[in-house]
């Protein structure tokens, strides 16, 4: 197909379930690439890439720091996509004021890689069928287009702004795109019914839709605020509407590896100490 055109449409990812949980959940992973699709998610569960095929005058924006390759016939460029959506992406939404554009200038289909800048899956979500989708600060990757934009949503309350795991702010996807997030761990997803309400680690929420309601819930008495790891409260998502979960949030991959450590250091400096 060398010199051709290839006219490719952005298609959400089916979503291929290893089996239900008994909880209701599936856990999600990407399946086969359909053939109408522009876009392919391959890699290993610890680091995934996702490789684009950018139409003639077609633009892909994405995350500062996640390209990994691209043809020749693409030109990057940055922006802000507007000083108001710089500041919310930047100040309340854990991404950079900036952002990646690359846009294809050439008559022929080029194309681009891009990869999440820790360990994590990538996630894609049709804007079209979720408008307003809720997600986790940081979860940003990459959009097709331009069409996109982050709102900001108040949480409602200031135990949920301490307590929920969303700060004051909720962040709002909205747009007539394809965009895709970053995951880390196993990612579950699930449809809850009107008044379904479940209980999640704060930290566990990697998206969830508009219609979803975000409370907050005790843990338990003192010993298991102080020792049992959870905290003071827990999140509760309340439906109708679709929520997604991930086991490996960059938070906890942070505190995992910085508890991990040291006591590996101390182990090599104990037996080291000893052996001498």
């Amino acid at each position: 197909m060398d010199g051709a055109l290839l006219q490719v449409a952005p298609v959400q990812a089916e979503m291929a379930t290893a089996h239900p949980l008994l909880s209701g959940f599936q856990i999600w992973q990407a399946s086969a690439p359909l053939s109408s699709s522009n876009f392919e998610i391959v890699g290993s569960e610890f680091s995934q890439v996702l490789e684009v095929q950018v139409a003639p005058g077609q633009t892909i924006t994405a995350e500062p720091g996640t390209m990994l390759f691209m043809s020749p016939g693409i030109n990057m460029g940055a922006d802000i996509g507007g000083l108001g959506q710089g500041c919310k992406r930047c100040c309340c939404a854990g991404e950079s004021m900036f952002r990646l554009k690359f846009n294809n200038s050439t008559q022929y289909v080029e194309k681009i890689a891009l990869t999440p800048k820790f360990p994590a899956k990538i996630v894609p979500v049709d804007i079209r069928q979720h408008d307003g989708m809720v997600f986790n600060r940081g979860a940003f990757l990459g959009a097709l287009g331009t069409d996109w934009k982050v709102n900001l949503k108040m949480v409602g309350s200031l135990g949920k702004c301490c307590c929920a795991g969303q700060g004051l702010f909720m962040n709002t996807l909205h747009g007539g795109s394809m965009v895709f997030l970053n995951a880390g761990g196993t990612v579950l997803t699930k449809v809850l019914a009107v008044g379904e309400e479940i209980v999640v680690d704060k930290h566990a929420i990697l998206a969830f839709d508009k219609t979803v309601q975000l409370e907050i819930r005790r843990t338990g008495g003192f010993c298991v605020c102080c020792c049992a790891g959870q905290g003071l409260y827990n999140a509760v998502l309340k439906g109708p509407g679709f929520v997604m979960l991930h086991s490996m949030a960059l938070a906890k991959l942070r505190r995992a590896v910085g508890a991990g450590g040291a006591p590996a250091d101390g182990g090599a400096g104990a037996n080291s100490a000893g052996s001498s």
